[in-house]
C-alpha cells in the first residue's frame, strides 16, 4: 500500500527544468513566440517624425510668403506716395493754369469790348471819311494823302487785331481774316514802298494757313466723358469682397485625411509658374480712388492744353493716362478696350505745336509810316 502511493506521487509530479534553459522552452513565456511584436512604436515615431518636418517646411513657407507680400505691399506704398506728389503737382498746375484762364478770360472780355466801341467808331467812319474826301477834293494835291493815310491806319488796326487774337486769345481763324483785310487795306494804297511790308504778311499769312484747325470743342466734350466713366472701369486683380472656402477635403478615415494633408504641404512647397505678367499688390478703396482721381487731373490738364493749342503737353499728358490704364486696369475688359481706342483717337488730333510770331508786319508799318501810326 504505501509502495502504491509512492509511484503514484512519482507520475504526476513536473520534471525538473534547468534554470539557465532559454526563454520560451519553460512554460512562463508565450507559446511558440510572436517576432516583431515590439516595432509599431517606432514606426509612429517616425511617422510623428516627419508629420514634424512637414509642418515646419509648411510655416516657413507661409513665411516667406508673407514676406514677398510685405515687400510688395511696400513697393505698393511707394507707388503710391509718389502718385500722390505727382496727384499735388498736377493740382497746382491747374490752379495756375485756371488762374491764368481767368485772367485771359477776363482781358478777353476787355478787349472784346474795345473792340466792339472800335468797331461802332469804324462803323461811323466811313461817313466821316467820305464828308471829308468831298471837301478836300476841292484842294489840290490832299485827296490821294488822305485817303492813303486812312488806309494805312486801318491796314495798321487790323495788324493789332490780328496780334491780339492769335497771343491772346489763341484764335488763328480771326488772326488770319485780319491778316488778309490788312493787305487789301495796303494793296488799295498802291505805294511801292509797301511792298516790304506786302512781302513779310503774305509769310504770317501762309504760316496760319499751314496750322492745324482741330474741332476743339468736340475733343474737349469727349475728354470730358472720358474723364466720367473712369469711375466704373475694372481695376487689374481686384481683392474680391470676401474669401471662399478651399476644395473640398477628401472623404476618408482620419489617417487618410491626415496623410493626405502632409502630402499637399510637402508638394505646395516648391512650385514653378511661368508666366509674363507683373504681379500687382492688392489695392484698398482708397488707394483705387487716389487713382482715378490722378487720371481725372491728368484729363483735366490735357483739356487745358487743347484750349490754349499747347500740342506737346496735350499729347503727353494722353500718354501718360494710357499708361495709366494699361497699367493698373483690367485691359481685358471691353470697357477699358474703348477708353484705350478712344484715347489712342484723341491723341491723333492735330494740334499746333506753338503758334506762328505774326509781328513783324505791324512793326514794319510802323517803321515806315514814321511813327504817324504807332497809336
Amino acid at each position: 500500500m504505501t509502495e502504491h502511493d509512492d509511484s503514484g506521487a512519482g507520475a504526476t509530479a513536473p520534471a525538473a527544468v534547468p534554470a539557465d534553459a532559454p526563454p520560451g522552452q519553460n512554460g512562463d513565456g508565450p507559446a511558440g513566440g510572436q517576432p516583431g511584436s515590439g516595432r509599431w512604436p517606432a514606426w509612429l515615431a517616425l511617422a510623428l517624425a516627419f508629420c514634424v518636418a512637414a509642418g515646419s517646411g509648411y510655416l516657413w513657407w507661409q513665411q516667406r510668403l508673407d514676406a514677398r507680400r510685405l515687400a510688395g505691399l511696400d513697393e505698393l506704398s511707394a507707388g503710391l506716395r509718389e502718385l500722390g506728389a505727382r496727384v499735388d503737382g498736377n493740382a497746382e498746375l491747374i490752379d495756375m493754369l485756371r488762374q491764368a484762364d481767368e485772367r485771359l478770360a477776363a482781358d478777353l472780355e476787355k478787349l472784346g469790348q474795345e473792340l466792339g466801341s472800335q468797331r461802332r467808331a469804324l462803323d461811323e467812319l466811313p461817313l466821316r471819311i467820305g464828308r471829308i474826301e468831298r471837301a478836300l477834293e476841292n484842294v489840290p494835291g490832299v485827296a490821294d494823302k488822305a485817303r492813303s493815310a486812312w488806309l494805312l491806319s486801318e491796314a495798321a488796326y487790323y495788324l493789332r487785331v490780328a496780334n491780339a487774337q492769335l497771343q491772346l486769345a489763341r484764335n488763328p481763324e480771326v488772326a488770319l481774316r485780319a491778316l488778309e483785310l490788312a493787305d487789301q487795306k495796303l494793296r488799295d494804297v498802291a505805294d511801292p514802298a509797301l511792298t516790304r511790308v506786302r512781302a513779310v504778311l503774305a509769310d504770317e499769312i501762309t504760316a496760319l494757313k499751314a496750322l492745324p484747325r482741330p474741332d476743339a470743342e468736340g475733343i474737349a466734350l469727349r475728354l470730358g466723358s472720358l474723364g466720367r466713366t473712369l469711375g466704373s472701369l475694372p481695376l487689374r486683380r481686384e481683392a474680391p469682397e470676401r474669401f471662399g472656402q478651399g476644395p473640398a477635403e477628401r472623404e476618408g478615415s482620419g489617417l487618410e485625411r491626415a496623410w493626405h494633408a502632409v502630402r499637399n504641404a510637402l508638394l505646395s512647397l516648391v512650385r514653378i509658374k511661368r508666366t509674363d505678367e507683373v504681379a500687382q499688390p492688392l489695392r484698398t478703396p482708397e488707394e483705387e480712388a487716389l487713382l482715378r482721381r490722378s487720371l481725372e487731373t491728368e484729363l483735366e490738364l490735357a483739356r487745358l492744353a487743347l484750349i490754349r493749342g499747347e500740342g506737346r503737353l496735350y499729347r503727353d499728358t494722353l500718354d501718360g493716362v494710357t499708361a495709366s490704364l494699361e497699367r493698373y486696369f483690367d485691359a481685358d475688359s471691353p470697357a477699358v478696350q474703348a477708353a484705350l481706342a478712344q484715347l489712342a483717337g484723341l491723341r491723333g488730333a492735330e494740334l499746333p505745336e506753338s503758334l506762328p510770331d505774326i509781328s513783324a508786319s505791324l512793326r514794319l508799318l510802323l517803321d515806315l509810316a514814321g511813327g504817324e501810326l504807332a497809336q
